[in-house]
């Protein structure tokens, strides 16, 4: 009887060592940490204590920047509140009739050791005004994105939105060359972004999107957890 109560206690102590295994399993696959992937991204995302940092870099890095967003996981570890600040600089030049803007606007890169995302810029005056005191300012616009500008001696500031999210700027500071023929800008984008994960831990989905409802210059971020082999 002694004999089949200790085989009994060592059974009852497999099953609670297996359970507490599968538990910890259960756990770690539904945890923030790992490659999660959507249609347009590859993200890593890496937790350190109470911080979580998403790093995204694009399939198709002609058409898309790097992403990286910094946040935390929630009470209930079923959401992920993130802060996404991306900062830049764009080089700009004025064409000689002053109607229209061309130059190149960097993205800074989520990984220091890589280089600088660069895409093109252009823009057309929005009116024919020009400000003899100040050619810079005034309303820029290329297909849906309005840029305003404000310049004041050689200090210009401003900022671009999606012309139906007037909420939603960037901003954009800096100065105008000796010639006045060129300006150079920095420019900053913050915007909180936060997911919400499903049942099963293998999507992470962005709330602003959820309802199938995307605001219009949105970078909808769906990601799903990729298993490792």
């Amino acid at each position: 009887m002694k004999y089949t109560r200790m085989i009994g206690l060592v059974l009852a102590g497999i099953l609670l060592l297996i359970g507490t295994t599968m538990a910890d399993n259960d756990t770690a696959e539904k945890g923030f940490s790992g490659i999660w992937t959507d249609a347009n991204y590859t993200f890593t995302i890496v937790q350190e204590g109470s911080e979580i940092t998403l790093t995204g870099v694009p399939f198709d890095k002609e058409s898309f920047f790097p992403v990286k967003l910094k946040g935390m996981a929630s009470d209930n570890k079923t959401r992920l509140i993130t802060f996404k600040n991306m900062t830049g600089t764009m080089e700009i030049q004025m064409s000689d009739d002053k109607m229209e803007l061309s130059g190149l606007q960097t993205f800074d890169p989520v990984v220091p050791t890589e280089q600088p995302f660069v895409m093109t810029y252009n823009s057309t005056r929005n009116g024919s005004e020009v400000q003899t005191d100040a050619i810079w300012s005034g309303e820029w616009i290329v297909d849906n994105i309005v840029m305003t500008l404000f310049q004041a001696g050689k200090e210009v500031s401003g900022f671009f939105n999606v012309i139906t999210e007037p909420d939603s700027k960037v901003y954009l500071k800096g100065f105008v060359s000796d010639d006045g023929r060129n300006i150079s800008l920095n420019w900053t984008f913050a915007e909180y972004v936060n997911f919400t994960m499903s049942d099963d831990g293998m999507h992470l989905i962005d709330e602003a999107c959820r309802n199938q409802v995307i605001p219009e210059g949105h970078l909808c971020l769906n990601l799903q957890k990729q298993v490792m082999e």
